[in-house]
């Protein structure tokens, strides 16, 4: 096994005294008695089953040429990373547990009865079993501290099930034009259907706040859409940097980066006359990738909450789940992660040099990506297909498209540069690791979505941790 040089050490050192400070709030917040276990345990029980996953690992050769026993410490070194980077997504983006429940009412008449009585509005979360985002908007937001004290104390809360079949839920779908799930309406206290605020997807706590806000008020939310919304809110920029840091990231992965040289110079960058030509043809290919890209962006948007609630299904969840298996494992080195070869140059020859030849091949490089970086594409039109806003789905599949194809349009601009490009050699091979690594995680990750118990168990060992570690 091994052995952790200082600089090695140096940066694990980094690395944990950045999740202590990232936690730091979390350490106060407990040290106040919350009831909530706080986040940093969670974090830094992630962080170090990375680090020591890492740790286990000879990072710089290939799987071929790794002995037997080095083989079975790289499959240890990744599962464990593996686990700890879903316990690190986890820890981030789900609620802590030991929280208090909403206390939800599931009789439409008896909601109605207290809200007369009480001079409440009512607030009805239309939900079902298969409907995986209903569970999320009930964690993230709905008992959020500040979110859970407001509808408790202003509101009457009547939960509904979508597929009860019973007739005052069938009434109950059809007055609050219920199309797809998760649907959030609001009723005033004289049985007013309130549609400025009611909504359907997904929200953030500030942006459910200001709906309960005017569901109090008795006013229309003043929606212009989901993009308008993001733009005055939360800042759509945030959202469109981190999907173009995804592309560049994603243009460094194990079936696009070795492909760059060979690219550009089929299509004729690295012998153009003058640079001017070769930024045009770089230009070019990469505006190829936009337009393939953008195209599914725009398809996600107008299938809406239909391809949305497709994707909520635990079985493509599971599907999801495996296909981060396979690419694992591919990754890992137990299969070759390659088209096949014959396919693969074709493609890559589909359009041969000059303009056409370059906007055609950005049309097909998809293809060829599409073993790495389909997952980060799935994630992005999953979000997309939520939101159901056309504008949004093509901004954010050509941000992603433009983020891809940076390498491509620096590299065939400066043709030059190719020659200073760190070559594929042990380093790929650490990256390589770490990849299946990251992809065995968010397989957990998207399993936890299809297997309630993952969540359970998860939880317990979060709070189990908590009381370890805090007390």
């Amino acid at each position: 096994m091994p052995m952790c040089s200082k600089a090695k050490l140096h940066r694990v050192w980094v690395g944990l005294s950045l999740l202590v400070a990232l936690a730091w709030p979390d350490l106060v917040y407990a040290s106040e008695g919350a009831a909530v276990a706080p986040r940093w345990p969670m974090l830094a029980a992630g962080g170090l089953l990375v680090v020591a996953g890492m740790a286990l690992m000879t990072l710089r050769r290939a799987w071929f040429e790794l002995s037997s026993r080095a083989k079975v410490w790289r499959v240890i070194g990744v599962t464990l990373a593996g686990v700890g980077f879903y316990a690190l997504t986890f820890g981030v983006t789900e609620p802590p547990p030991g929280g208090e429940r909403v206390g939800w009412i599931t009789s439409y008449s008896e909601a109605q009865a207290l809200a007369r009585a009480q001079n409440r509005p009512i607030v009805l979360d239309f939900t079902a079993d298969w409907c995986l985002a209903c569970g999320e908007m009930e964690r993230e937001v709905f008992e959020h501290p500040q979110v859970r004290q407001r509808l408790e104390e202003e509101f009457v809360t009547l939960k509904l099930d979508y597929e009860a079949g019973d007739a005052e839920t069938i009434a109950a779908i059809q007055r609050f034009e219920v199309s797809g799930l998760p649907r959030i309406a609001f009723e005033s206290p004289d049985g007013e259907f309130l549609r400025g605020p009611s909504f359907e997807g997904k929200l953030g706590v500030e942006e459910f706040n200001e709906r309960l806000d005017a569901a109090i008020e008795g006013r229309d939310a003043g929606s212009e859409g989901w993009l308008s919304d993001a733009l005055k809110e939360r800042g759509l920029w945030a959202v469109f940097m981190l999907v173009f840091g995804a592309g560049v990231l994603s243009s460094f992965a194990p079936c696009v980066y070795p492909l760059i040289p060979i690219t550009i110079g089929v299509f004729g960058a690295r012998q153009a006359a003058t640079r001017r030509e070769a930024f045009l043809l770089s230009l070019t290919y990469v505006f190829g990738i936009v337009v393939t890209y953008s195209v599914l962006g725009v398809m996600a948007a107008s299938l809406g909450t239909v391809f949305g609630g497709f994707l909520q299904h635990p079985g493509v969840q599971l599907g999801i789940a495996l296909l981060f298996v396979v690419l694992g494992l591919g990754t890992l080195g137990a299969w070759d992660m390659r088209l096949p070869g014959g396919l693969q140059t074709r493609l890559s020859q589909a359009g041969g040099a000059g303009f056409g030849g370059a906007f055609v091949m950005g049309l097909v490089a998809g293809a060829i990506a599409a073993p790495c970086i389909g997952p980060v594409v799935a994630g992005i039109l999953v979000y997309v297909a939520q939101q159901g806003d056309v504008l949004l789905g093509w901004s954010l599949l050509s941000i992603f498209a433009l983020g891809l194809g940076l390498l491509f349009l620096v590299l065939g601009t400066f043709s030059g540069l190719i020659q200073r490009l760190p070559r594929a050699g042990g380093w790929m091979e650490g990256s390589k690791a770490v990849f299946s690594a990251v992809f065995f995680g968010l397989a957990l990750f998207y399993a936890r979505l299809a297997l309630p118990v993952l969540v359970t168990q998860t939880e317990r060992i979060w709070w189990a941790l908590s009381s370890a570690l805090v007390g």
